[in-house]
């Protein structure tokens, strides 16, 4: 099969070196193992995962073995079963996000780490989703940018890197998102208005690459406030509000810094891109970061979502297999108007 392969981190950590050191190369398809279905692979989806992980400053908590192949969500058709499963056949469309958590480890898993950008992927049974009814093109942008939403605001199958519990939003309490128009951002938007929380994010008033301004983009995903963080502190905007949750996809320590004029004491704040915050600088909120757990149960409740049409999964464009690095560097500029979807199978 055909499949894009990193064979080195980035020099001196920059990603684009990485990216543009990427290989379409032939190599074996991927054999199901147990509990395992084989997929081929119609549609993949990027992910600024995809190429934080070129940087090697990750490697610590996601080891990468060179060569891999890069990428994590995937949509396609079963195209064979591994000893044991039952609950997938050959033919039945499914959508999945491979896990960081599950694929970037030391050793490798058989099939290597990550490897949505490739014409077959294998997949653990626990990950994957029945697709049926669902647009794949479409589909794909859902799995790991909305398990990171869901799982920031509700725990469902998340846990912090300490062991603990993450968000617990309900109905009237105050969200602010850090990053309101990405799309994790845009997902968390959509969660928490569908339980009837107030929702402020920060967003800029730059275009996309539709022309729409990153913040009219989250306006139309309901979000009640936003705040051009560009113009604006929101921490000054926003100081003495009472929050009861702020999730953040940044990474900014200043942020969790002053996170305290903000939050209501003793409160959450969830990060899903700060590694190293400095604890002395905030000693009245709660900081907890983590990364996603993929897992069926909580992508069948976001796919039923979806098609009660309670979820908006935007996508920015469908590109072509070829172009992948193109896709990638696309996602380093920040200007995509949500989902970049590759595709990889007619």
């Amino acid at each position: 099969m055909k499949a894009w392969r990193t064979h080195a981190y980035g020099a001196e950590g920059n990603p684009a070196d990485a990216i543009a050191k990427l290989v379409l190369e032939e190599v074996p398809i991927p054999t199901a193992g147990v509990g395992e279905i084989q997929v081929k692979v119609s549609h993949a989806a990027v992910n600024p995962i995809d190429w934080k992980l070129f940087s090697g400053g990750l490697h610590g908590v996601a080891p990468c073995a060179h060569p891999y192949i890069p990428g994590f969500d995937i949509a396609g058709t079963v195209s064979a079963v591994g000893e044991g499963v039952t609950t997938f056949a050959v033919g039945d469309s499914v959508i999945a996000d491979l896990g960081l958590c599950e694929t970037c480890l030391d050793p490798a898993p058989a099939a290597g780490n990550c490897g949505a950008f490739a014409e077959f992927a294998v997949v653990s049974t626990s990950l994957a989703v029945a697709a049926a009814g669902l647009e794949e093109a479409i589909a794909v942008a859902l799995p790991l940018a909305g398990l990171t939403a869901l799982q920031a605001l509700f725990t469902r199958s998340g846990r912090s890197f300490t062991g603990a519990t993450l968000g617990d939003l309900k109905a009237g309490q105050k969200l602010l998102i850090l990053g309101g128009a990405t799309l994790v951002g845009s997902y968390a938007t959509q969660l928490a208005k569908n339980v009837g929380a107030h929702v402020c994010v920060t967003a800029s008033h730059n275009k996309m690459s539709d022309g729409v301004t990153k913040s009219d983009f989250c306006k139309a995903l309901g979000a009640d406030e936003v705040i051009d963080y560009k113009s604006t502190k929101w921490f000054e905007a926003l100081a003495g509000k009472d929050f009861d949750l702020i999730f953040d996809s940044i990474g900014d320590q200043e942020d969790w810094a002053n996170a305290s004029q903000v939050l209501k004491k003793g409160c959450d704040f969830i990060s899903v891109a700060n590694f190293g915050p400095d604890m002395e600088a905030n000693k009245e909120s709660t900081f907890k970061n983590f990364l996603l757990k993929s897992v069926d149960s909580d992508l069948t409740e976001l796919v039923g979502m979806v098609k009660a049409g309670a979820l908006k999964l935007p996508v920015d464009s469908v590109m072509d297999f070829k172009d992948v690095p193109a896709a990638l560097t696309k996602s380093m500029g920040m200007q995509a108007a949500g989902k970049i979807v590759i595709k990889i199978n007619p």
